[in-house]
């Protein structure tokens, strides 16, 4: 399309706001119906990857059966984590600033679940080396992840949305997703 595109990392819930009063252009991997609360982001049709939500604990006993399963623990996730907000309300939680935090508070038994997508608790656990935290399986909760873009560049959106499908069809988005290491989603048997 001959944009350059500028990325810049955000605690989530400033980023949305930020994306949506203009201040931003767009969000990367949303999930579906973030526009509900942010009426200025419109959403590019195009999933490129999913999102799951996973659990992690030292406690690799722990049954996951979806949210209602997490109900018996005390559990953490960071702020802006819209997913984890959403389905947790009622439930023994802590919210911190970042999967950082949250992983260690496991670590050292304040928490027994952390709340994390796959691919940033996993990248958490081996950057800080919390070799007694474990992934549980299944995903609590998997998501297609979409783009937004705010209502300012509604002109874009069929084209990037072109470009994306024509990414998805032809193996392009694969090929770049394998090239970021970006796992396959979990597969149930």
């Amino acid at each position: 399309m001959g944009i350059e595109v500028v990325y810049k990392t955000y605690p989530a819930e400033r980023a949305l706001m930020l994306s949506n009063n203009g201040t931003a252009d767009g969000e990367l991997v949303r999930i579906r119906g973030i526009e509900t609360n942010y009426p200025n982001l419109i959403r590019i049709q195009i999933s490129h990857v999913t999102a799951e939500q996973m659990a992690f604990s030292t406690n690799s006993q722990i049954k996951i059966l979806g949210w209602p399963s997490l109900k018996p623990y005390r559990i953490v996730f960071h702020r802006g984590y819209k997913v984890a907000e959403l389905n947790t309300v009622g439930m023994n939680r802590f919210i911190v600033s970042n999967d950082q935090a949250a992983l260690k508070m496991v670590l050292k038994g304040r928490m027994d679940i952390a709340i994390a997508n796959r691919f940033s608790g996993l990248d958490t656990i081996q950057e800080l080396k919390l070799n007694g935290i474990k992934m549980l399986t299944p995903p609590i909760q998997s998501d297609p992840l979409y783009h937004y873009l705010n209502a300012k560049h509604k002109s874009l959106v069929p084209q990037v949305s072109k470009i994306l499908g024509r990414m998805k069809w032809d193996g392009g988005m694969n090929k770049i997703l394998s090239n970021h290491n970006v796992p396959k989603p979990f597969q149930t048997k």
